[in-house]
């Protein structure tokens, strides 16, 4: 997780020091001290049980986080499932300020809101923003001084650097879309797919005759956007990192969507050879919500029968 928080960070045009990255042998203590004085920002990755070894004195957890709080960096705890901050009288003495410190948690579904909220804290996140706004304040006499190199310049160089540099910035921008587009329909889907049912619920829902067909919906709902997500993904090839698994995502939505409707075409036949054609016809309706192109034959053939 701290590697993939590294990649985040670094995309974005950040430097990052990670140490179990970056550390050569025998060079641990001075590398350590001089990236924390380097730094704007301290995140502190933390699982349960992670402060637990800072009783130790010598421990490099604990020494790393109060070189931070000696250096007044702004420190920043990235909580992992199942971390829950100590009570501040249980912390070493050094370290009780930790309990009122920022901790952000981080969840594998929900991995771009949680980053959002982590980068939207950074100091150096901020000093980008003031940087970027000082830039606009001389906009106006970078453009004269473009103008003036532009005026002087042919036409026809003119022509050739317009012909290079538009196509460039069309990539550019398609770039953007479509990863702001792929972001989207990741969230999205994993969004949907929460708390599926598994096939044995819904063999219960349909043992008790009841047409419950949301979870079915939001099922072939998570399909459909894994696809939309996929789709930005193969149109632009390498230009998207996919940091969401979407592909083993689809993959066993669809094994669950033909798990689902494999019982209960299965649960219908039951019901046909027995003569209740009305409830039959019910549990089509959520057969309906499952089926793909390839199962339009079989529900057609059924419903034509049902309706006799």
């Amino acid at each position: 997780m701290a590697g993939e928080l590294q990649a985040k960070l670094e995309n974005l045009g950040y430097k990052v020091f990670l140490d179990v990255d970056k550390i050569g042998s025998g060079q641990f203590p001075e590398q350590i001290k001089q990236a924390i004085s380097e730094c704007k920002d301290f995140l502190l990755v933390l699982s349960p049980g992670t402060l637990d070894r800072c009783v130790d004195e010598e421990d490099w957890v604990r020494r790393e986080i109060v070189m931070a709080q000696e250096l007044n960096k702004n420190i920043i705890g990235v909580g992992l499932p199942g971390f829950i901050m100590p009570e501040e009288e249980t912390l070493p003495v050094p370290l009780r300020s930790l309990a009122t410190c920022q901790v952000f948690s981080w969840t594998h579904e929900y991995r771009a809101a949680s980053f959002k909220k982590i980068e939207e804290n950074l100091v150096s996140t901020k000093l980008k923003k003031k940087n970027r706004q000082k830039l606009f304040a001389l906009l106006p006499v970078i453009l004269a001084v473009v103008l003036a190199v532009v005026l002087l310049v042919t036409k026809k160089s003119s022509e050739v650097v317009a012909a290079i540099e538009e196509p460039q910035q069309e990539a550019v921008n398609l770039h953007v879309e479509a990863q702001q587009l792929f972001e989207y329909h990741a969230e999205k889907a994993m969004e949907l797919t929460q708390n599926l049912p598994d096939t044995t619920e819904i063999k219960k829902i349909l043992s008790q005759s009841v047409s419950d067909k949301e979870p079915l919906e939001r099922l072939m709902g998570g399909i459909a956007e894994c696809d939309s997500a996929l789709m930005q993904k193969n149109k632009y090839g390498n230009q998207i990192i996919d940091n969401y698994n979407i592909e083993a995502k689809r993959e066993a939505l669809l094994d669950l969507r033909k798990n689902c409707f494999d019982a209960i075409m299965t649960d219908i036949r039951v019901m046909m050879r027995e003569g209740a054609a009305k409830f039959a016809g019910l549990d089509l309706e959520m057969a309906k919500v499952l089926a793909l192109p390839e199962d339009k034959h079989a529900l057609d053939s059924i419903e034509a029968i049902i309706r006799q």
